[in-house]
């Protein structure tokens, strides 16, 4: 829900203002993202006075793009926003060894008799016109000494980006070294390309490597499926369907073994007890937070603590941290409210909830996307508009109102994508942006098709959400007693009509 496009004009929508923070109310806050959010209120107020604003700016965590905005136009002055710029030590390396190679004979030959460090410099801070000029086939050993580098990625990045054919076919056909240097993210990517290729052999090579520089279980499961489907060893297959994990790649690979799902950890919450903290508060949530990741935290005694039915989400989110989420919890909460739509928006919504917020009520992210159904401002703005309801920005952090609101923008989603895939590509990044991806046609039938186009959708970050949110509602559908096949939900991916309204 971070990037979603505006999509109708909102000029008209009132929400409700914030009751007036003071200075030393923010003070008293935690720095953290929620405190952020509360300095943005603040700022953004119009009572709020320009020397106010620059006192509460120094109180910032992270700087972002809406308090970056609401600052310049409350003060007319810039907050400071970090930029990558190559360091001046490689650019004015850069600046003379390019003055010496511009000097040469032979431009590429004195660029192979440069350090490997110094290659990579010259290729990544030159432009397209000197990488085209050294766009040639490299032996073997100069590409494996290069992929030493740590620039290498960087190098990776640009062949593929000024589509260097000679330098593509090197990177292709070369088999990764150990002492490579090429991130998960790469050997994926060249793997895949490999597979399209029909380059079967090269493609295991880079997925068996992708394997062990894999940061979390769910990209060593991804990496293993991958490989399987390069080499078709049962091994690998039953790897990842033995995986703790409840990802997408498990349940895909239970379905090819034509094995049932197993059932996710379970616990009751024994407490009738009322904690003491609002959980609608995000300043309260930012303070647990700090204990929960306190240095040597005993997470037992603290979810013990929150076990009780008036904070199931801070419980079952501190029994994963516990478990370092080899125990993945799947709680079905707000009954009350979710009892009254169908199986399948049921399942939906938890989905969507368990991935956005891990259900906690309060939750802001860096981006002020709020609550636990993670609503940017300008779309609750529209979503009130659509209920015909006036609210303050801060219910959302109300999981009532957070759930209703999240049914009625799956009301407006649903008359255009069938697909929980699609949905919730639309719900992270947007409706725009879903239907310019889909018209782009990647869903083709195919060999290892559509599970090689869900890895090439182009936005790396609604990818990985959805394939999150895909998995949490196939399991939740087993729970609401209307199971479905993770693999049919995929497989419907080539078939237009049964997933969008966008493609003829």
């Amino acid at each position: 829900m971070k990037r979603i496009k505006k999509i109708i004009s909102i000029s008209l929508i009132t929400i409700s203002s914030l009751s007036a923070l003071s200075l030393d109310e923010l003070k008293n806050m935690p720095k953290s993202i929620e405190k952020d959010f509360y300095i943005w209120r603040f700022i953004s107020d119009k009572n709020t006075t320009k020397e106010d604003a620059v006192k509460s700016a120094k109180m910032i965590f992270r700087v972002n793009g809406k308090l970056a905005k609401a600052y310049k136009q409350k003060t007319s002055l810039s907050l400071p926003k970090r930029v990558y710029r190559p360091s001046k030590a490689n650019v004015d390396r850069y600046k003379v060894l390019i003055k010496q190679l511009n000097s040469s004979s032979n431009f590429f030959q004195s660029w192979l008799n440069l350090s490997d460090s110094d290659k990579l410099i010259i290729f990544t801070l030159g432009g397209k016109e000197i990488r085209a000029k050294l766009d040639k086939k490299l032996d073997s050993k100069t590409y494996d000494n290069l992929t030493k580098q740590r620039n290498i990625n960087q190098f990776i990045f640009r062949v593929f980006k000024d589509n260097l054919k000679n330098l593509k076919d090197t990177i292709l056909t070369s088999k990764p070294i150990k002492t490579n240097k090429i991130n998960y993210n790469n050997l994926l990517l060249l793997g895949f390309k490999d597979l399209k290729l029909g380059n079967k052999y090269n493609a295991a090579y880079f997925f068996y490597n992708a394997i062990y520089k894999a940061p979390t279980r769910f990209y060593a499961d991804r990496a293993t499926f991958w490989l399987y489907m390069a080499t078709k060893k049962s091994q690998y297959l039953k790897k990842v369907a033995g995986s703790y994990d409840f990802n997408m790649y498990k349940l895909i690979a239970l379905d090819f073994l034509n094995l049932p799902y197993p059932m996710p950890a379970t616990t009751k919450l024994s407490s009738t007890n009322k904690p003491n903290i609002d959980i609608k508060n995000p300043i309260e949530w930012a303070k647990l937070k700090k204990q929960i990741f306190t240095k040597n935290p005993n997470w037992q005694a603290l979810a013990n603590r929150y076990n009780s039915i008036y904070t199931p989400s801070y419980y079952y989110y501190i029994l994963n941290r516990a478990s370092r989420d080899t125990k993945q919890y799947f709680p079905i909460l707000h009954r009350d409210i979710l009892s009254k739509y169908s199986i399948d928006r049921q399942a939906m919504l938890l989905a969507l909830g368990r991935q956005e917020s891990h259900f906690i009520p309060a939750s802001v992210s860096s981006s002020f996307a709020l609550g636990m159904m993670q609503f940017m401002p300008f779309l609750v703005k529209h979503i009130a508009k659509v209920r015909h309801q006036n609210v303050k920005l801060e219910d959302m952090f109300n999981p009532k109102i957070a759930l209703k609101f999240a049914n009625t923008h799956l009301d407006y989603l649903n008359k255009h994508l069938y697909n929980p895939i699609f949905v919730a590509y639309a719900y992270n990044a947007g409706i725009g942006y879903t239907r310019r991806m889909i018209r782009k046609n990647i869903f083709k039938e195919g060999a290892y098709e559509p599970y090689i186009s869900l890895e090439m959708v182009d936005n790396s970050q609604a990818n990985h959400y959805a394939k999150k949110v895909l998995a949490n509602y196939v399991i939740y559908r087993m729970l609401l007693g209307k199971p479905i096949k993770i693999t049919k939900v995929i497989n419907e991916l080539t078939h237009p009509e049964l997933t969008d309204r966008f493609r003829k």
